[in-house]
């Protein structure tokens, strides 16, 4: 500031010198003031400049912060947008799955949302969204877009609960497609089941289907059950018994159809 008012005193005193007619040469003083007003000059034109670089500069940065929450709040859009079209096209393709099994299901089917679980790790009950008020009845199927998930164990008004074929209570009548071997496939309380009862004298191959065979008048015939992984055979037993892995992915199943009154098939 000292230096600005030094620098614009100098500068009238050198103007008024030079206009009167007597003074039209600067003389010692105003060759003093010249030599000295030069280089502030120069120091506050350097000055003046950095603070326009400043002001600039600090004006770019509050747009560029400004400009920064503006995309950080897109990409964030963006993202849950992401997010919420992927589960959409995979709730489609799950949707698709199970209409394409639908068309393979004889009798009145209704869809369900899986709304809750209860259970086990393995989740051996869950609760769907349909109920008495949707002509939901106990011992119903229920079936999921790979085959066959459970059957209703309780109905209440508006939900009911299924047990899923892997419980420890569930036992199905099954017969395997190729060799038409007969038994019964038993929930374990895991992600495998059991099929017990298979002749000893039969040949099983690895990767057999195994389907309902609708003889116990709850399973509509012909679901699919799960295919065989391995076999049991115990010395001195009378019959072998096989792994069966579900046919349904059960731990993460989302959408189901009841096949509500449905006949023991075809």
């Amino acid at each position: 500031m000292v230096v600005a008012v030094l620098a614009a005193a100098a500068l009238a005193l050198l103007t008024f010198q030079v206009r009167l007619p007597e003074r039209r040469a600067l003389g010692p003083v105003g060759s003093f003031l010249l030599a000295w007003l030069g280089p502030a000059q120069g120091v506050l034109s350097r000055v003046g400049d950095a603070g326009t670089r400043f002001w600039r500069l600090y004006s770019e940065i509050g747009r560029l912060r400004v400009e920064n929450t503006r995309l950080r709040e897109e990409i964030e859009r963006l993202s849950d947008e992401t997010v919420r079209l992927r589960e959409q096209a995979q709730a489609t393709q799950r949707l698709e799955r199970l209409l394409e099994f639908r068309r393979q299901v004889p009798g009145r089917a209704i869809g369900a949302r899986v709304i809750g679980r209860g259970g086990a790790q393995w989740f051996a009950v869950i609760l769907v969204d349909r109920g008495a008020r949707d002509g939901v009845r106990r011992n119903d199927t229920v079936v999921g877009a790979g085959g066959l998930v459970g059957r209703i164990l309780d109905v209440a008004h508006s939900t009911a609960q299924v047990l899923l074929i892997t419980d420890s209570r569930s036992s199905v009548g099954v017969v395997l497609q190729q060799s038409r071997e007969s038994g019964v496939v038993e929930g374990q309380g895991g992600p495998l089941l059991r099929v017990k009862y298979l002749s000893r004298a039969r040949e099983i191959a690895i990767g057999e289907a195994v389907l309902t065979s609708g003889h116990a008048g709850v399973f509509p015939r012909g679901l699919p059950v799960g295919t065989i992984s391995s076999f049991v055979r115990e010395q001195g037993a009378l019959y072998q018994e096989a792994i069966v892995r579900p046919a349904a992915g059960l731990v993460h199943i989302e959408e189901v159809l009841i096949l509500v009154g449905s006949p023991p098939g075809p």
